[in-house]
């Protein structure tokens, strides 16, 4: 039977790419997945590379605010291969400030202050865990974050889990989808109060983890940790209670900052009068306590990885 050459055409012809058109194929899934991060980042100053692996980006966009306001940001991106995270606490147990925790740990670059704590005696009020010892868990169902080390980079989990301990024994109820065996195995974890973004999706009901009425509808200073698409690791410090300098963020303010530093995880940690960032030997924030920067429960330090 006679059949047109052009009918040929409606034929395809299916062929196995070779090995050059298999890696530009890698290259464009790897461009899709590192691009929005980068047209992300960009929007920002220039950073103070502080340390390897470590820089000090500041923002002082009014536009992360709405209505407008004045705002200062700071945020440190940390590489995971060159540095990693520990949890200090205050000395003996008792309330210190970041840059005393700092400086007890030779080598820390930078830190923060973490979880959220009583002011009468400085007890942690949620979970809180220091070199794989469990000092207090926690029965409502908080945002957490755990360190773990995986094949020599630092990674961290996020979840909203219940920590219970009996006789001894705690027990991980994570809501989210990570494992209990993970959270068990981190040495370091904290728990915060508004758990933003997890895995790209922003959540938006804190009712589970019962923050209280405002908190998250009222602009304070705020303290927060994230995970980029890249997999870099940020630590965040909002100033308030400022009306020329900063007047801090709502959380949904705050989601739209960890937007706008690429990040696809992130926890609200304590803040408040509470925030505070030290960076190699000095406060880079502007702690909203008349009294200066306010002693805490503890910090999540920045120091070099061991070689």
């Amino acid at each position: 039977m006679f059949r047109h050459p052009a009918s040929r055409s409606l034929s395809p012809v299916f062929r196995f790419p070779g090995p050059r058109s298999r890696h530009l194929v890698a290259t464009c899934i790897l461009l899709c997945a590192v691009l929005p991060v980068l047209a992300q980042q960009a929007t920002l100053a220039p950073p103070r590379q502080v340390a390897d692996g470590v820089r000090l980006y500041r923002l002082a966009d009014p536009d992360l605010l709405s209505p407008r306001a004045p705002i200062a940001v700071q945020a440190l991106r940390l590489d995971p291969r060159k540095v990693t995270l520990e949890i200090r606490r205050g000395h003996d147990g008792t309330r210190e400030t970041v840059a005393a925790m700092a400086a007890r740990r030779p080598g820390t670059i930078a830190a923060v202050n973490g979880g959220f704590f009583s002011l009468q005696d400085g007890r942690p009020t949620a979970m809180l865990k220091v070199n794989g010892e469990l000092l207090n868990g926690s029965r409502r169902a908080r945002g957490g974050v755990g360190i773990l080390e995986r094949d020599g980079r630092t990674s961290l989990l996020f979840d909203r889990l219940i920590v219970r301990t009996r006789e001894g024994t705690a027990t991980y109820t994570p809501l989210l989808g990570t494992s209990a065996d993970d959270w068990a195995r981190a040495p370091h974890a904290v728990s915060g109060a508004g758990l933003l973004l997890l895995d790209g999706r922003e959540l938006n009901d804190w009712f589970i983890e019962q923050v209280s009425e405002g908190f998250d509808t009222t602009r304070h200073p705020r303290t927060m940790i994230g995970v980029d698409g890249d997999g870099a690791i940020w630590l965040v410090t909002v100033d308030g209670r400022n009306p020329f300098l900063s007047v801090g963020m709502t959380f949904v303010e705050l989601q739209r900052l960890a937007r706008r530093l690429g990040l696809r995880s992130a926890l609200n940690l304590d803040g408040g009068g509470s925030t505070t960032m030290w960076v190699a030997g000095e406060i880079v924030n502007h702690p909203s306590d008349p009294a200066g920067p306010r002693p805490v429960s503890d910090a999540i330090l920045v120091v070099p990885r061991a070689r």
